[in-house]
């Protein structure tokens, strides 16, 4: 399969995205000291949505500069013209060529914003109306679903994290994820079992917290492209804020549970639905909380930095091969294109 392979490629891929674009994210952190800037703004589609989440945890947390997203429509739809003059806005895309995406740049750019895209294609429109331009450096896929150039926007987006944060540690700590990666890879017979186990089943509630969220709604969205599964993703404690009165007999919950700052949380909530009688499908290296599974996996433990890498080849692995224990074509979904245009 395409998308294995793909997935596979991932260590060299990072290794190769942090080295091209180190300098060009230093100076962008210079910039932003200089500039005084005091905001981020994050614009993405799909999977580059989901790691634009991910960038909003790594940076607040370690940096202390709040991030926001982008909604294009107020801009496409309603032709507003949004101040930001103290912002820097960052928009992923792995293709570069989305209408609506290309707009809020172009926009940004218009109202004085420092600019930077982070995509695939470095011949893009995105690419060429950003001041700044970073390179997933993924290379050509052939499988539609995005993987690892998800992987490459997380590596990318990190490292542009740590040197707004001007430590040197913090680039350091992805010196490990690669070697994460090959446990993960090892480890594809548990994901295979784990797929078994929901192959029969089309519904499914994903739940974490924190950093998590944007891996946690990457796996909702695998489930829905590659294998046309209704599936919803929800952080927990907006979950037990009303979605949780779905919780009952026989309902799929598939809960993503590193033992990090949220493990209280994963615990309680592992409690309630078990005793509600839902089937807990559990990704977790905490033991208390495997124990309620119905069918669970043992992750190597993770960091803050590592869990979105190693969670995040993990679930992609384990929606593409939901999606062959079900006979379908996890490379070609139907419907879709490489290249979807949005305005």
């Amino acid at each position: 399969m395409w998308m294995q392979q793909e997935l596979f490629s991932e260590p060299e891929v990072l290794v190769k995205a942090l080295a091209v674009n180190l300098d060009k994210s230093k100076q962008i952190a210079a910039e932003v000291k200089a500039r005084g800037i005091k905001n981020i703004t994050v614009i993405g589609r799909g999977s580059s949505d989901n790691a634009g989440l991910c960038f909003k945890y790594f940076t607040e947390i370690m940096t202390g500069i709040p991030v926001g997203t982008a909604h294009p429509s107020v801009v496409t739809m309603y032709n507003a013209a949004v101040d930001y003059s103290d912002h820097m806005v960052v928009a992923i895309s792995q293709s570069g060529r989305s209408i609506d995406t290309v707009a809020v740049m172009d926009n940004a750019r218009k109202h004085k914003a420092l600019t930077v895209a982070v995509t695939n294609d470095m011949q893009s429109p995105l690419a060429g109306s950003a001041h700044y331009a970073l390179d997933m450096a993924a290379g050509q896929g052939t499988a539609l679903a995005a993987t690892r150039t998800f992987a490459a926007a997380l590596a990318v987006l990190y490292q542009l994290t740590a040197c707004l944060a001007g430590n040197p540690k913090y680039i350091d700590e992805l010196k490990g994820v690669p070697a994460l990666l090959q446990t993960v890879m090892d480890a594809v017979p548990a994901i295979r079992r784990m797929a078994k186990a929901v192959a029969d089943q089309n519904e499914f509630i994903v739940l974490s917290r924190g950093i998590m969220q944007g891996i946690g709604k990457e796996l909702a969205l695998k489930f829905n492209q590659c294998c046309y599964s209704f599936s919803q993703f929800y952080s927990i404690t907006d979950f037990m804020h009303g979605p949780y009165a779905l919780l009952e007999e026989g309902v799929n919950v598939v809960l993503l549970a590193p033992e990090n700052e949220c493990a209280d949380n994963y615990f309680d909530i592992a409690t309630r639905a078990n005793l509600l009688g839902a089937n807990l499908y559990i990704f977790s290296d905490s033991d208390r909380v495997l124990n309620f599974a119905k069918e669970g996996m043992k992750m190597p433990s993770t960091d803050i930095v590592s869990s979105a890498f190693v969670y995040g080849m993990t679930v992609h692995l384990f929606a593409m091969y939901v999606a062959v224990e079900k006979g379908l074509d996890p490379d070609f979904p139907r419907n879709l294109k490489r290249v979807t245009i949005t305005k």
